[in-house]
């Protein structure tokens, strides 16, 4: 995919060209008048301590821009911008490298991020809306064959669960992409069934336990270590909690 960058003031502004073609942005206006209408979106889809998710309809063309506020309101995220990549990078990266996998995905044709003394401060994801409906657990057997062909095709997705899937008129997709891994292992492709097993109990019959091998027992193991910890994590916190009430 061709990609091209754009300075304007503080903001950084990296173009899937294909993507983006419905979008005008020949000039310095054009990109003021996109940037105001980013900041309101028509509608909020999802909201939370980490992102808002908008609906913003330009042209004939809906968009959904992910907004990680996560950047703009944590600022251990905006320091460790100075060395890695921000939230938004990783997902604008992820759906360009699903797509042209062919893994069906909404692909990217945004990454506007803003620069304040070196660090981003605010990063935002722009791509088309895919129109869609939600899955349910009926729909186990087709997330289950949509991960295990991430697998083949070289990818992890690891954080596959219902709402982070959708039916389209043609296929199922996958909508939030961000934690994708490209070659992760036959560890972490295990771990990907022992995630789904939650919502879907036969997810390792579907898949094909024999195809895991160990491994699935392995990533079982580690996923009930990562369990405990957390368990143990959380409740240290609410006893400093009491404790400082």
């Amino acid at each position: 995919m061709s990609l091209r960058e754009i300075r304007h003031f503080d903001w950084k502004i990296t173009v899937n060209e294909q993507a983006s073609a419905k979008l005008n942005l020949q000039s310095s206006s054009d990109i003021d008048q996109l940037l105001t209408r980013l900041t309101k979106p028509d509608e909020i889809l999802k909201q939370d301590h980490r992102s808002e998710v908008g609906l913003v309809t330009i042209g004939e063309v809906k968009y959904v821009i992910k907004k990680f506020t996560i950047q703009e309101n944590w600022f251990w995220f905006q320091m460790t911008s100075l060395l890695f990549p921000t939230v938004g990078e990783i997902a604008f990266r992820n759906g360009i490298g699903l797509s042209e996998s062919n893994i069906e995905t909404p692909t990217p044709s945004l990454l506007l991020q803003q620069k304040k003394w070196g660090s981003i401060v605010k990063s935002w994801l722009v791509y088309p809306f895919m129109e869609g409906s939600s899955l349910s657990l009926s729909d186990g057997k087709s997330m289950v064959r949509f991960v295990k062909s991430m697998h083949t095709k070289g990818w992890i997705h690891r954080d596959p669960h219902p709402a982070n899937f959708i039916r389209t008129t043609d296929c199922i997709a996958t909508i939030d992409p961000i934690k994708a891994r490209k070659r992760g292992g036959r560890y972490l492709m295990a771990y990907d069934i022992v995630l789904l097993s939650h919502d879907i109990p036969t997810a390792a019959e579907i898949y094909g336990k024999d195809e895991l091998g160990l491994w699935w027992n392995i990533a079982t193991f580690g996923h009930q270590l990562i369990r405990i910890y957390r368990a143990i994590k959380h409740s240290i916190r609410s006893a400093f909690r009491i404790s400082n009430a």
